[in-house]
């Protein structure tokens, strides 16, 4: 295959499709609409536009698609910017962390009122913030070295103190056996 260079649309096809923001990371078809269209995937108004020439254009705009994702240099640039893109353990490990601590920061004391002002019980909220630090115990390995008590304090002292029961295998009653 002999060395084409893309055009400034095409290369940014290739960078939005292969390392975008989530709607349009792995969707050509959102991609394709936003970098050579300049549409961000809106909704359909019928009023401005008829129907008949929405369809038109959305059919256009798939075999577009199609044709340029079908293409060798479009294809060997998006698989060169897969391989580039590097997202493992080590560099989700600190992201993941400082998101699920937020969250069981902000689920222990936050309170809940409905619709008419009258306070929720924090129980949901609560249960997510201990899922959060269950999260976390689990990827770093240290489930077995923290007490089976979890502690979720508020900012005026207050708090909840949840009592952990992990079930213990139980070898005799293995899968593989039939209890009788």
């Amino acid at each position: 295959m002999e060395n084409i260079k893309l055009t400034d649309q095409e290369e940014k096809f290739c960078l939005v499709f292969a390392c975008g923001p989530s709607p349009y990371n792995g969707n050509a078809r959102k991609t394709f609409d936003l970098v050579f269209n300049g549409n961000t995937g809106m909704l359909f108004d019928p009023s401005k536009n008829g129907i008949e020439e929405h369809t038109k254009k959305e059919v256009d705009v798939a075999i577009a698609v199609r044709q340029l994702v079908l293409r060798d240099d479009i294809r060997d640039r998006i698989d060169q910017l897969k391989s580039e893109t590097l997202v493992d353990a080590t560099t989700l490990r600190p992201r993941l962390t400082e998101t699920l601590l937020k969250i069981a920061d902000e689920c222990s004391t936050l309170m809940v009122v409905d619709r008419w002002g009258n306070t929720q019980s924090p129980a949901a909220l609560r249960s997510v913030a201990v899922n959060a630090i269950s999260k976390l115990t689990d990827m770093y390995g240290i489930k077995e070295d923290i007490a089976h008590k979890v502690m979720l304090e508020g900012a005026d002292g207050d708090g909840i103190t949840f009592n952990l029961i992990v079930p213990e295998a139980n070898k005799e009653n293995g899968i593989d056996k039939v209890i009788e």
